[in-house]
């Protein structure tokens, strides 16, 4: 089986943390599947004289992952804001042109496997019609529970849903969000994602605390994820205070770990937060780290919390989970579907600081078996995922032909 997989989200010498839980999938496919990755870079005239699109630059063309899958970093036009529903026919273009190039150096393609609807999704559609190849798309959250607020790119987002052979929901709230833009829900599979067990693992608390030069005695809240608005910062800051005031918790700090992302950075308005409420010594930024270093950190904190308004399929929790630590995070999209019922593994939360603080207090309050919250990450690992997608790509393969 030869897969083509399409992503404009996935790490790069620039930006090695973007998209890294589409690398992590495409990692354990490549190891049971002939793999080449497209990883298409937006560019446009004048990109140099804007800070924040300046670090697209110096991306190389081409990569290894691994020493074997190759990984092609070919550009396409993108003008931001204004233009954004033309990244679909502009990505097709230079697609386009790459297949071309790939089918004269005689390479093999079975299958196009997009990892958004929009663009990617939308142009691989294209494409399959032309070359004629099946195309699986996969769903994260942002292309159905964000894009279709905008009508131009809502219906190429349907458009390619409903024209691809196979859609994989990454959870189940999104296959049913996709069924009310009225696609088929019997061609949609849900494929979550996976944790590595053998890189998130429990280790003495007290041991990397001391290694990280935090305080042994403090109560510690972790939160991961970029400096943007939707991930909620600001309520768990809220929640902190309301621990601090009403309930008495003065030995609780948070750590916020995370950098800038594509969207607006907010830690000024985090620091100006923070300095209101005099939690200068309560709340650490940290910057990004690899997973080589990122258990260390999972490890330190008693309580976990994620209070992102959309999330598919949050990598962060069963990270948390694999590390032993227990979550509190917001009742959205697929994160009920990973904690469900089972208070054993976390809380479920509404996003208001309020119900933050409480459960936070009652998470904090709680002995946790954290025995028993390892073996649930254990489940849900990559490798299983990758055999469940090579057995759909196959099948779709296999009636592509007859």
């Amino acid at each position: 089986m030869n897969i083509l997989s399409i992503s404009t989200m996935f790490p790069n010498k620039n930006e090695p943390f973007f998209g890294i839980f589409v690398k992590r999938r495409l990692e354990a496919l490549s190891k049971i599947a002939n793999l080449t990755i497209v990883s298409p870079q937006p560019r446009f005239p004048g990109l140099s004289f804007f800070k924040h699109y300046r670090h697209r630059k110096g991306i190389p063309y081409c990569e290894r992952l691994n020493g074997r899958t190759v990984v092609y970093y070919p550009r396409f036009l993108s003008f931001p804001i204004i233009l954004k529903p033309l990244d679909g026919i502009f990505l097709f273009i230079t697609l386009f042109f790459f297949l071309l190039k790939l089918r004269k150096q005689k390479a093999k393609i079975d299958i196009l496997d997009a990892h958004l609807a929009f663009p990617e999704g939308f142009a691989c559609v294209l494409l399959g019609k032309l070359f004629k190849l099946p195309v699986t798309i996969t769903l994260r959250g942002h292309d159905v529970n964000y894009l279709p607020r905008y009508p131009v790119r809502k219906r190429q987002v349907v458009y390619a849903l409903k024209r691809a052979n196979r859609v994989f929901a990454v959870a189940n709230a999104l296959r049913l969000q996709a069924g009310d833009l009225g696609v088929d829900v019997k061609k949609i599979v849900a494929a979550t994602n996976g944790v590595e067990t053998e890189l998130f693992y429990p280790i003495d608390k007290q041991l990397v605390r001391e290694k990280l030069g935090l305080p042994p005695d403090k109560k510690i809240i972790l939160s991961i994820g970029y400096l943007v608005p939707r991930k909620g910062f600001d309520l768990i800051i809220d929640a902190l205070n309301i621990l601090h005031v009403l309930y008495n918790m003065t030995d609780t700090m948070l750590i916020i770990l995370g950098g800038q992302g594509g969207e607006a950075y907010v830690k000024p308005a985090l620091e100006e937060q923070i300095c209101r409420y005099k939690l200068h010594n309560d709340v650490l930024f940290i910057d990004p780290k690899r997973n080589e270093e990122l258990f260390e950190w999972y490890n330190s904190a008693d309580i976990f919390c994620l209070a992102s308004s959309l999330e598919g399929w949050p990598n962060v929790i069963l990270e948390s989970l694999a590390c032993g630590v227990p979550v509190v995070a917001a009742n959205v999209w697929g994160i009920p579907e990973i904690i469900g019922d089972d208070r054993e593994l976390g809380l479920l939360v509404e996003r208001n600081p309020q119900d933050i603080a409480e459960k936070l207090k009652t998470a904090l309050e709680k002995k946790w078996n954290s025995s028993y919250i390892r073996a649930f990450a254990e489940s849900k690992t990559w490798h299983k995922t990758a055999h469940l997608l090579k057995k759909e790509m196959h099948h779709i393969i296999q009636k592509n032909k007859s």
